[in-house]
């Protein structure tokens, strides 16, 4: 099930991670929250726009299918995802 778009007074610019935050189930009320999840999904849209994996994702969670192809993210050397 796909989860509705939260309204934010400060929704980001970036269409792409717009997108990928609608897909969120679920709200927090905590704007610390908000603003880490914000800041992870444009780490991770970055990521995959350098692979071309970014619509495979959206594709993914639009669709539900299991059948996508597989997205994968480069870790980093100490093996941490990192956002910037």
């Amino acid at each position: 099930m796909v989860g509705s778009l939260i309204h934010r007074p400060s929704s980001p610019t970036n269409p792409a991670v717009r997108r990928l935050l609608s897909y969120l189930k679920g709200g927090s009320t905590d704007k610390e929250d908000d603003k880490w999840r914000e800041k992870a999904v444009k780490s991770l849209v970055k990521k995959l726009k350098k692979s071309k994996m970014l619509d495979e994702l959206e594709k993914a969670l639009s669709t539900a299918d299991t059948h996508t192809e597989c997205i994968t993210i480069l870790r980093s050397l100490d093996g941490r995802l990192q956002v910037s």
